[in-house]
């Protein structure tokens, strides 16, 4: 018998999923599947002040305003701004930057994740008219370590997917996320005050440049899934194959009106709900019982007793102490 030449008794109706009259078995019963395990996975809801995101920098392209500064430049608001606002925030994209075994703790694996938040900032003037906008944008870099099993050295292909050609069996990482504007403010250079003198290395030469901002500072409100899973082969209980229902029309595709007419009135859009719930909003306002006001602390410069007068003195870094502005 040559080498392709089988020996079809040999073959058990298990083997080809067939049964002994030639007939496909029902998949009712156990069945083999590969399956994405997910292996570990943790969620984070995190506030990203200004401390974290730094100030404010220029997006790709301006929102019907006139831009003066390139992509990725720090934003300076027009010098009568007295106000400014956050709208349209998008978690536009995360970026898996490094996947690495911890070296610790066996089994563990570190990611790394960068997160980029691109908004719009509207500029007002002292009469309440915007006065410019930009488009702008912040990102944050963040590290989670979680279990994705040993390292494998076994070399996996599919043409599943044709992009990836050959990889390990794992662990592969998935991200998701959701951003929520939270506050944005102009920032102003250090001040004088309390004796404090007004650091010259930061480009406060005279009062009168303390009214004008340099800057804009965000916070964004940011909540994430991290998972790390890997493909593996499972034994499952099957109920057979899964057959969907039959898609009915809604009315006569040319006419918007029919289409409208055959929705159901939606009741609960006009039935205020009675169930009591807390109506925590963003920020220090408080409107009921459920929650508690918490009050930042402001930094003082009555503590920078070290500062003296710098007069037109560039040398003079002994206010940085103060972490004003």
């Amino acid at each position: 018998m040559g080498v392709y030449e089988f020996d079809r008794a040999q073959l058990s109706a298990r083997s080809c999923n067939c049964s002994s009259n030639g007939t496909a078995d029902a998949t009712v019963g156990e069945t083999c599947i590969i399956a994405q395990k997910i292996f570990d996975q943790c969620r984070i809801q995190k506030c990203l002040t200004s401390a974290i995101l730094g100030p404010a920098r220029a997006g790709k392209n301006g929102c019907g305003c006139c831009d003066m500064l390139c992509e990725g430049e720090i934003i300076v608001p027009p010098a009568n701004a007295t106000d400014v606002t956050i709208r349209n925030l998008e978690l536009t994209s995360i970026e898996i930057l490094r996947k690495k075994a911890n070296t610790l703790q066996n089994g563990c694996w570190d990611v790394d994740l960068k997160y980029t938040f691109r908004y719009e900032l509207e500029f007002m003037g002292p009469n309440g008219c915007t006065i410019g906008c930009i488009n702008a944008v912040s990102t944050y870099t963040m590290k989670v370590t979680l279990f994705g099993s040993t390292e494998s050295d076994v070399t996996t292909t599919s043409d599943l997917y044709d992009c990836c050609g050959n990889s390990y069996g794992g662990p592969f990482v998935v991200a998701e996320g959701k951003a929520v504007a939270l506050a944005a403010e102009l920032k102003y250079p250090a001040a004088n005050c309390n004796s404090c003198c007004c650091c010259c290395n930061n480009g406060c030469d005279n009062v009168s440049d303390a009214n004008t901002p340099i800057a804009v500072n965000v916070t964004i409100g940011l909540f994430t899934i991290v998972k790390l899973f890997r493909t593996v082969n499972m034994l499952v209980n099957s109920l057979g194959r899964c057959v969907p229902n039959q898609c009915t029309a809604l009315g006569s595709a040319t006419d918007p009106c029919a289409n409208f007419e055959s929705m159901e009135f939606p009741m609960d859009a006009f039935s205020p709900t009675a169930e009591p719930r807390s109506c925590c909003g963003f920020g220090t306002a408080v409107s009921n019982s459920f929650c508690n006001a918490v009050e930042s602390a402001s930094e003082s410069c009555n503590s920078c007793s070290n500062c003296n007068s710098c007069s037109n003195n560039n040398s003079c870094n002994s206010c940085n102490s103060c972490n004003r502005g």
